[in-house]
């Protein structure tokens, strides 16, 4: 004779499972699915069906979750920004329609509340996924610099552009820096100096950056460098200073090139150009994903946005979009500089130091589905929010 299971039972076992099982999957795919997803289209299409749609469905068998969860300062911020930015697309000269741009912050929203729920009910798998991602990421990283000195580097365009889903040097290099200024964090917190496995992945994935011709990356990993060696460990600190300036001579003398060839890129100018047309809305701005059409004198071609993710923000948002931008961003260092003591918080502020420094010159797409902007904004969001709901729950259970 059968025994009837209750169905809170099903229920709760099958939100066991995803939140064991399923999310930390979901996480390992979104953070390596650039590496091995075939084309972009590929790439949005495992984040809804290992991600997105595995988080929904936790929440709505889970419920209990949602309070914990949307209570948090850090995602209370990001609801306000959000709600702002869709309310801007009212004045907006954008030619997408508004449900298209309706999805994307729910797109945001998933992958925050993906590690919120792994943070809370399996603290170790977000670690854990981030840190075998991290590695994927040197290997990956590794054979794409074989492929490129074998076969791309004898050709006129002899930069590192990424291959499958990564095509462009400037949007290969953010991933990249993503994992680099990951390892930079791990190198700091290994018990030694000489720990293999960190130096190897930060030397393989620099010798790529350096290949993809890119600067921007090398900007985020001084930013997060400084971070390091303000939170640890003073030692640390003079290695990495020593690492640095021996790097920088070697390729002075090597490649010169490489620092010298492209300038500063024509970045004041589009910055100041960038700043005259946001004048024009300063307070309330053009409204999110309102074209944005930059012509610099002596340059070929016309650019789309402001190569700078804040003037973007400005520029879609206004003043006012942009102190609720700072706002997220300053509530996830201000519990990130309270917990600097936690190995995990220091790691995901110094992925989080990175996003934001690279972002000061490049790119504009601060709402997005995911691409590789996500590595410089809402994936290390992600991280200091999963963080925040281990260390914000711990101390309220403390109290009570």
């Amino acid at each position: 004779m059968s025994i009837d299971v209750p169905i809170d039972t099903k229920a709760q076992r099958l939100g066991n499972m995803i939140n064991s099982y399923v999310l930390p999957i979901g996480w390992l795919v979104i953070l390596t699915g650039m590496f091995w997803a075939g084309e972009r289209a590929m790439y949005h299409k495992l984040f809804y069906i290992f991600l997105a749609f595995p988080t929904l469905l936790a929440l709505i068998l889970q419920p209990r979750l949602l309070k914990p969860l949307t209570s948090n300062p850090l995602f209370l911020a990001f609801l306000v920004f959000s709600a702002y930015t869709l309310l801007s697309i009212a004045w907006s000269d954008t030619e997408n329609s508004t449900g298209s741009l309706v999805k994307r912050p729910l797109y945001i929203a998933m992958l925050l509340l993906s590690a919120g729920i792994i943070a809370l009910r399996t603290p170790a798998q977000l670690e854990k996924c981030t840190r075998l991602a991290s590695i994927f990421a040197a290997l990956a990283a590794g054979l794409s610099l074989i492929y490129f000195m074998f076969f791309k580097m004898p050709e006129l365009d002899n930069r590192l552009s990424g291959y499958g889903a990564l095509y462009n040097p400037l949007l290969t290099a953010h991933v990249f820096g993503a994992f680099a200024a990951f390892w930079l964090g791990s190198w700091f917190q290994a018990r030694n100096a000489l720990s293999p496995l960190p130096i190897i992945c930060l030397a393989v994935l620099g010798v790529a950056i350096i290949a993809t011709g890119s600067r921007t990356p090398l900007v985020g990993l001084a930013a997060a460098l400084g971070w390091l060696m303000i939170v640890g460990d003073r030692r640390r600190s003079m290695i990495a200073i020593g690492v640095v300036a021996v790097g920088i001579l070697s390729l002075v003398l090597i490649h010169p090139e490489a620092i010298t060839q492209r300038g500063v890129s024509y970045r004041p100018a589009i910055w100041m150009e960038s700043l005259r047309q946001i004048s024009e809305h300063p307070w309330l701005g053009h409204g999110y994903d309102s074209p944005m059409t930059v012509i610099i004198p002596g340059m070929k071609r016309t650019l789309a946005d402001p190569h700078n993710i804040e003037l973007g923000v400005l520029y879609a948002g206004g003043i006012l979009g942009l102190a609720l931008w700072m706002t997220l961003y300053g509530l996830a260092m201000y519990f990130s500089w309270i917990y600097r003591k936690q190995p995990a918080v220091t790691l995901a502020a110094t992925w989080l130091v990175f996003g934001f420094a690279a972002g000061l010159t490049e790119g504009s797409a601060f709402m997005s589905r995911p691409k590789e902007h996500w590595f410089l904004i809402w994936l290390p969001l992600a991280m200091v929010y999963g963080q925040s709901l281990i260390h914000w729950t711990r101390n309220r259970a403390v109290k009570s």
